[in-house]
């Protein structure tokens, strides 16, 4: 049954790419967006996977539902939190995987902040007033999250935690700097990149 509700996960991710690409898809977009977490989390609850990854996807699922609304400032925040809390649930799931010594951690942090420094600057002056603590609170988080990927040295967390950050830096500079023209499909392709690759590596899948 795992490998069922994998390969429906698969087809729903799909089908979401190819209505992404479409003119005059968004209803279609929506409507298989809905899917996708809830595909993936019956391949977890399958796989009989930790409590955490299953929590990871949930709240991706409600965060998905949320921006469907982005333009909407109070979905566009639940989102943000749902995503956050998340993150929050993947990193106590990876870190006790970890396998490098405090320098080498340390090394990691600090060049992880270096990263997350340079990407908010490039979006600093385009968010609004309001906007600015809550995307500094979101990006401390997902730096943490892509920490504890690193911190495992398993390729799979590491791809995963890459891709969910390019998601969301796509995502950002798509609503508040400009809008690119596979901008969508670009987002969706890494976040589903990110979700299933840090949900396999969590449940040993492979």
């Amino acid at each position: 049954m795992t490998w069922i509700f994998l390969a429906l996960f698969g087809l729903c991710a799909a089908a979401h790419l190819i209505f992404c690409l479409l003119p005059d898809a968004r209803r279609w977009q929506d409507f298989t967006k809905v899917l996708l977490m809830p595909a993936l989390l019956l391949t977890v609850i399958w796989a009989d996977g930790p409590a955490l990854v299953k929590a990871a996807l949930f709240l991706g699922w409600l965060g998905d539902i949320f921006l469907l609304r982005p333009d909407k400032k109070p979905f566009f925040l639940a989102g943000l939190v749902s995503f956050l809390a998340g993150h929050a649930c993947y990193i106590p799931a990876m870190f006790p995987m970890r396998r490098f010594s405090l320098p080498v951690l340390l090394l990691l942090a600090a060049g992880l902040i270096l990263v997350g420094i340079i990407l908010f600057l490039t979006i600093r002056r385009s968010l609004p007033g309001d906007m600015m603590l809550p995307a500094m609170a979101y990006l401390a988080i997902i730096l943490a999250m892509a920490w504890a990927a690193f911190s495992t040295g398993q390729p799979m967390l590491v791809l995963g935690a890459v891709s969910f950050v390019a998601s969301d830096y796509t995502l950002a500079r798509q609503l508040f700097v400009r809008k690119y023209r596979y901008g969508d499909f670009f987002v969706m392709l890494t976040y589903l990149l990110a979700q299933f690759l840090l949900a396999a590596g969590l449940c040993g899948i492979f």
